[in-house]
């Protein structure tokens, strides 16, 4: 096998035209030489190249993306109290029916995620006939066809609850719909889980380099743990059956130890996870290259305008996110020992907080500039004022010794960063079985699992044990470990999974920013036409020295800090006059409408017309 890659829209046209295949590449002519009318000709399972096309453009199809902030449907499941943009519809309580189309929107491969279990189907089923591929190489390919079908239904039901089960290959209707009712969401999760089973035991350890992106033996029990913990928790289980918590921890815990003898590991560094790549806490992972159709402008879009032409500040931290940290040695900045400061948030605060939010001031490297100090006050001359939407930047998608004109991609040229999009590492593992053992009773082990994440984070041991002494039962850790998930994977669009799962969407609260304003004689800005006011410092112009003042102010005293901003910032709503109100019936979606055409297709219940029940 060579190495994947597959990115974007190019993925539908390009895959099966470039040599990024399993070995033994078909001819592209014999290959586009179908028969079967919907698109499959079934010679191709007696060819391991051509089966390497098939499977690469699978992988294609079902891994997901970059997540891009924004107002489309598919950005309600980004969307949550930590970043800019996302799906105000969702915050507002008003999704209607039709609002979440996941399961697809019509009858086309892109369109219908029921295309994507069919190839999945149509794979499993041929390469049991092939006489022509040897039986390791079936192995490994059954192995990811089950992996990838899996996959796709547990997003699926992560969303809706039971949907129609197909695991033979079936013809689809001429609308793309299923031809069986929904099944129970037990039937789906044991489905799900059996098929995690098959891949675990047919895919390898570690594949080699070449390979990378590859799934793994590891990955799929890590993915069958992440689907009972789902099974066990608030969002399917609101009555705390404690059977699913304990079958979560045993197939965590299996995971866990599986992933630690295949090599899989924390990275040393945090800030690294984004910035590097084929680590060995990168599991689900979906490829991008600098190289023209495999890239990805997230680079660019995340930094500030003064970084990048087309930078625009997506993923911006809010100040809900902001506050979400906690301090160097793991205690809330709630609690009395703590030392926090409102006026200077950013000192002594979990090393995970500089890796992730560029605040004013902050020291930011971006175009392999050392000195530079990033400023987003009021009025500042750098940035154009649309993109300082929240008074913050994200970091973490960030490489500093790109160029401006380097951090952006071009489908036509390439360039951009190439970096990968992790969708599960390794921390996930963890955090999983962490969780597990709390509600199973085992709060040192709990403690344990995530004593390795804040070790790993920078955080010291200080008098509080990294911070866990303040957690002394379930309850209490329960609340750690939720606020744990949204530090340590900030920015990586979790947040909405882990609200909904566990039945916490009421958290969510009107976005914030926070905003600085120089005070007098301090001004922002370019100098008037007429020339300087006398009296006046301009923070943004550079003096005789050639140093701009703004750089000269030691943010780190308070009292040269506040003699140049007023304090505290400006707190303001992102919201406006609207008010964040998740409804209840957002734990399980309606299905799209396309579905309602078959009428043994029952609709979620909460929804016009449901009666479904998504917890049996």
């Amino acid at each position: 096998m060579k190495q994947i890659k597959y990115t974007g829209s190019f993925i539908l046209a390009a895959i099966l035209l470039l040599s990024t295949t399993l070995s033994s590449c078909k001819k592209d002519s014999e290959f586009f030489n179908i028969e079967d009318p919907q698109g499959i000709d079934s010679k191709i399972w007696e060819d391991e190249g051509a089966v390497g096309l098939f499977l690469n453009r699978t992988y294609g199809l079902i891994i997901p993306q970059w997540p891009v902030p924004g107002t489309a449907p598919g950005n309600i499941h980004i969307t949550s109290d930590e970043m800019n943009g996302g799906n105000t519809a969702f915050l507002y309580g008003t999704l209607v029916e039709n609002s979440v189309t996941d399961l697809g929107t019509g009858n086309t491969i892109t369109t219908n995620r029921y295309f994507d279990i069919r190839r999945c189907n149509l794979a499993l089923e041929g390469i049991d006939s092939s006489k022509a591929i040897p039986l390791a190489t079936k192995k490994i390919l059954r192995g990811q066809f089950y992996f990838l079908r899996a996959y796709t239904y547990f997003r699926m039901v992560s969303l809706y609850g039971g949907i129609p089960l197909v695991l033979k290959v079936q013809e689809l209707s001429n609308e793309g719909i299923p031809a069986v009712p929904r099944a129970k969401t037990s039937e789906c999760i044991a489905a799900i889980v059996r098929d995690f089973d098959s891949a675990a035991a047919n895919l390898p350890a570690t594949w080699a380099t070449t390979e990378a992106g590859r799934v793994t033996r590891g990955t799929a029990m890590a993915m069958k743990g992440k689907t009972l913990l789902f099974w066990a928790s608030p969002q399917f289980n609101p009555t705390n059956i404690a059977s699913r918590w304990e079958d979560a921890y045993q197939a965590n815990k299996a995971a866990y130890d599986q992933c630690v003898a295949d090599g899989y590991a924390l990275v040393t560094r945090y800030s690294d996870i984004f910035l590097t790549e084929d680590h060995k806490e990168a599991m689900i992972v979906r490829k991008y290259t600098t190289t023209r159709d495999w890239g990805t402008n997230i680079e660019a879009i995340t930094r500030p305008s003064s970084e990048s032409p087309s930078g625009s500040g997506s993923f911006q931290p809010t100040w809900n996110l902001v506050q979400a940290y906690g301090m160097s040695d793991g205690l809330p900045t709630s609690h009395a020992s703590s030392g926090y400061s409102a006026n200077q948030f950013w000192i002594n605060r979990d090393p995970r907080f500089d890796a992730t939010i560029a605040y004013n001031g902050a020291l930011w490297a971006l175009s392999g500039k050392a000195t530079r100090r990033q400023w987003q006050y009021n009025g500042v001359i750098d940035e154009t004022s649309s993109t300082i939407v929240t008074g913050f930047y994200n970091r973490r998608f960030c490489n500093t010794t790109l160029t401006p004109t380097q951090a952006v991609y071009a489908s036509s040229t390439g360039g951009g960063s190439g970096m990968d999009w992790i969708e599960m590492r390794f921390a996930e593992v963890i955090m999983n079985l962490a969780e597990c053992a709390n509600e199973t009773g085992r709060l040192a082990d709990a403690k344990n699992y995530v004593r390795a994440i804040r070790q790993r984070a920078g955080i010291v041991a200080g008098s509080y044990d990294y911070g866990l002494g303040v957690a002394t039962d379930a309850a209490s850790m329960r609340t750690l470990l939720l606020n744990e998930r949204q530090v340590e994977f900030a920015m990586e669009g979790k947040r909405y999974n882990d609200l909904r799962r566990t039945r916490n969407l009421g958290l969510l609260a009107a976005r914030q920013s926070y905003k600085l304003a120089p005070k007098s004689p301090y001004f922002a800005g370019a100098l008037p036409s007429g020339g300087p006011v006398a009296g006046r410092i301009y923070l943004d112009v550079p003096n005789t020295q050639g140093q701009r003042p703004r750089d000269t102010v030691n943010i780190n005293n308070l009292a040269s800090f506040s003699m140049v901003f007023t304090l505290p910032g400006t707190v303001a709503s992102l919201e406006g006059s609207n008010v964040v109100s998740i409804p209840n019936k957002y734990y399980f979606y309606a299905l799209p409408n396309w579905f309602s055409q078959n009428f043994f297709i029952e609709q979620t219940q909460g929804w016009v017309n449901g009666t479904f029940d998504p917890l049996q």
